[in-house]
């Protein structure tokens, strides 16, 4: 099953896309071996779990709590259309990728030291080091995206939902063997040399992937467009948004759905001081996110590739209401494991559905500019929520965040039915 956009390609350059096919089951195996063994040492870095558990030992504030996410989302997203500018023009992508990937390793290091000094220094020293870390290793993640995400949409040229759930079983599979390795650790031996032990062994592991990304194989892509210098590129940015209308609604809807996720850093925390659960917990909350996330991304995927990505946004905005609903009235820590399962979903719906939407609507040489507008349109939003989060649970309480994730849920769901594109349907329409 050729995906839309791929369609379009090979009505004008069929030789292009063949020679592409030949190449179809190399990258599909080199793309999914890349992203699944980087996963395990994103893992022990854990925007929702593991950096938060570390920020919990260094202060008793939970704003800070709440800063870990929104520093993740505002690195990883809002340079995106920088990672978008870096390959414009390119008939390539595979050498940005390595070089840019070969410096995330400079944040896991960083982190890794943080925890190494981690009583010879101040908490407060620590905090900020780790915060200036975090904020290194997520900007150099999101850089890579725009690239990343242009060479799998011209690679992967069907049965896109298969891959996904493919690279995302796998990628769970190793990031579920990661979550044991942390609980084991964070329940074998105090802090901070549980999470010593933890981030050594993430930065260690990290040089696996570059491997896979040096063997991708790339066939130049037929379609050049003009070179522009930072300024231009980035000025074009709002002709590129009005022309297309299904991209704005899909930017806008979206962007609401992510304000859901301002509770996600404080579900795992929220559960072990109400019921007394020890540190290890955060290593089976991680576990679960991870297995969900595997088992989900075989199911969107295919729902995505068969019916189309906006009922893949329906069930996403159902899992933020479950989240509500079952926050608010938990009377034993079940109940937030079985929130993990939602987070599970929602981060299934980020990986299969964000890309898969955005390959559709975008024109295909201008894969990497929609890539880059999408996510650096989103870093506000995901940079906001978490931080409001904070706030709330500072001034009321836990409760009115729940709540709070609750309304946004069910807003969000109007808002998607309503105005969330389906590209898989307008072209059947046509």
């Amino acid at each position: 099953m050729l995906s839309t956009d791929i369609q379009k390609i090979k009505q004008d350059f069929p030789d292009y896309i063949e020679a592409v096919e030949k190449n179809y089951r190399w990258n599909f195996l080199m793309l999914a071996l890349d992203s699944s063994f980087f996963s395990f040492s994103v893992a022990m870095l854990s925007q929702d779990t593991i950096i938060p558990y570390f920020v919990s030992k260094l202060t008793e504030h939970p704003a800070y709590i709440g800063l870990v996410p929104a520093i993740y989302y505002l690195g990883y997203f809002f340079p995106q259309l920088i990672g978008a500018f870096l390959v414009n023009g390119r008939p390539t992508r595979k050498w940005p990728i390595f070089w840019i990937a070969a410096t995330e390793r400079v944040g896991i290091l960083a982190i890794a030291l943080v925890a190494q000094f981690t009583g010879l220094i101040s908490n407060e020293l620590a905090l900020l080091i780790l915060m200036i870390s975090f904020l290194v290793f997520s900007v150099t993640n999101g850089l890579i995206g725009p690239a990343y995400g242009d060479f799998t949409s011209k690679n992967i040229i069907r049965n896109r939902g298969l891959f996904f759930g493919f690279n995302g079983a796998l990628g769970g599979l190793i990031g579920l063997a990661a979550s044991l390795i942390a609980t084991h650790l964070l329940n074998s031996y105090d802090f901070p040399i549980n999470l010593r032990y933890l981030f050594w062994l993430g930065f260690g592991t990290s040089f696996i992937s570059p491997f896979f990304i040096a063997s991708f194989r790339e066939v130049p892509f037929p379609i050049q467009t003009k070179t522009e210098d930072l300024k231009t590129f980035l000025k074009t940015i709002p002709h590129h948004i009005r022309k297309s209308l299904g991209f704005k609604h899909y930017l806008l809807v979206r962007s609401f759905m992510n304000f859901g996720l301002m509770g996600n850093a404080f579900f795992a925390i929220y559960a072990i001081s109400r019921f007394g659960l020890g540190s290890g917990a955060v290593g089976v909350f991680t576990m679960i996110i991870l297995l969900t996330q595997t088992l989900m991304g075989f199911l969107l995927g295919w729902l995505g590739d068969r019916h189309g990505y906006k009922m893949v946004y329906v069930f996403d905005c159902v899992l933020f209401i479950l989240t509500g609903v079952l926050s608010l009235t938990a009377a034993s820590p079940l109940a937030f494991y079985i929130i993990a399962v939602c987070m599970g979903g929602m981060y299934a719906v980020q990986r299969v559905g964000d890309a898969n939407m955005v390959f559709e609507l975008a024109p295909p040489e201008q894969t990497s500019r929609f890539i880059g507008i999408n996510n650096t349109f989103m870093a506000p939003v995901l940079t906001i929520a978490p931080l409001v989060g904070g706030l709330i649970v500072d001034g009321l309480s836990h409760q009115a965040l729940f709540a709070t994730v609750l309304a946004v849920g069910i807003a969000a769901l109007w808002l998607c039915i309503k105005y969330l594109p389906d590209p898989r349907q307008e072209i059947a329409a046509a």
